[in-house]
Formats: C-alpha cells, sequence, structure tokens
C-alpha cells in the first residue's frame, strides 16, 4: 500500500453558499498514468509484451462499455463491480413516472470489494 497526499481547497463554488469560502481536504491526483505505460507496467508483470496487453485492455474495456449499457454488472476479481446507476428525481403518482424527466445524471459506479475497503481505510493519508 502506498501513501495517499491530501491537499487543501477553499470552496469558492455557488451550488452550496453555506460552504463558500470554506476550506477542506482533496486527494492530490498529480499525474496521468497513459494507457500505453499501464500496459507496459503490466506486461512487466506478466510474460506478455506490451502491445498485446494493449490489445487485450483495449478489448476488455469495450465489452465492458457493451456490457454495462445493457444492463450488466460485471465484477473485477481484487478490484469490485462496475454497473451504471441513475441519479434520480421523484414524483407523487406513479403516472407521472417518466424516464428522461427524472433523470438528473448517468454514471458509472465502481462498488469496491470488501477487501479493497478494507485496504482504503488502512491507508497511510497525509496532508500535502
Amino acid at each position: 500500500m502506498g501513501t495517499i497526499h491530501l491537499k487543501t481547497y477553499q470552496f469558492k463554488g455557488e451550488s452550496n453558499p453555506r460552504s463558500h469560502g470554506k476550506w477542506y481536504p482533496r486527494v492530490d491526483h498529480y499525474s496521468t498514468i497513459s494507457t500505453k505505460e499501464l500496459c507496459r507496467l503490466a506486461a512487466e508483470d506478466s510474460h506478455l509484451e506490451p502491445a498485446e496487453v494493449e490489445y487485450i485492455l483495449s478489448s476488455v474495456v469495450k465489452q465492458i462499455r457493451e456490457l454495462v449499457f445493457i444492463g450488466h454488472t460485471i465484477a473485477i476479481p481484487d478490484m469490485g463491480t462496475l454497473s451504471i446507476a441513475a441519479d434520480t428525481q421523484t414524483v407523487d403518482d406513479y403516472a407521472d413516472v417518466s424516464c428522461n424527466a427524472l433523470i438528473r445524471q448517468l454514471r458509472l459506479n465502481l462498488r469496491v470489494t470488501p477487501e479493497l475497503r478494507k485496504e482504503l481505510n488502512q491507508t497511510t493519508v497525509v496532508m500535502k
């Protein structure tokens, strides 16, 4: 396990007036790993070439996208379960339920495994 670094930010949004000007910690993401770099690193842990790993990753991502969009959940060992979720509004009457009018946002969720959750809870967190 590594160490997660937090950075201090000030809330400046108008979406929540009670929070405006208040300070909070946020995880500091200091770089983005490219697909090529991820595949190179994965190839070092396997007997495959980076190009083979990249091809496999591309195929897996394509299948995940197709399957979650038709309603499947995808269990990824040692990580969690991917699924599409909808943030929706409520209405008082059953007859008023409508797909497009009540959906605020669709998102891809990852529900982490209990083992990964335990690792996250045991990870060292420090202010930067």
